[in-house]
């Protein structure tokens, strides 16, 4: 940064605490999974169907096996899951 950058005066100060954080899953969100196929049809065009997003994992997985039973040339899938998360200081600064 230059020294005569716009917006900050020579001079100013600020001060920096540095603190310990946690990460951790939030617990006022939900986890959310969905589960697609990667499976080919005859022609090679991908499967691409998907179980939807679902809160629960193995809703989401139970999906796999309805559709391998309407489609048994389908056997690849792929599972996305989203864990929200939070960081939350160890102690609150003063």
């Amino acid at each position: 940064m230059a020294l005569d950058a716009p917006g900050r005066a020579v001079g100013d100060r600020r001060l920096f605490r540095f603190i310990d954080w946690d990460v951790g899953p939030d617990p006022d969100r939900d986890e959310t999974h969905l589960v697609a196929c990667e499976g080919e049809d005859e022609d090679g065009t991908r499967c691409r169907a998907d179980s939807g997003e679902q809160s629960d994992r193995e809703a989401a997985e139970l999906w796999m096996f309805e559709h391998v039973a309407e489609r048994p040339d389908h056997r690849s899938y792929g599972r996305l899951s989203y864990r929200p998360m939070i960081t939350v200081p160890r102690e609150e600064p003063t």
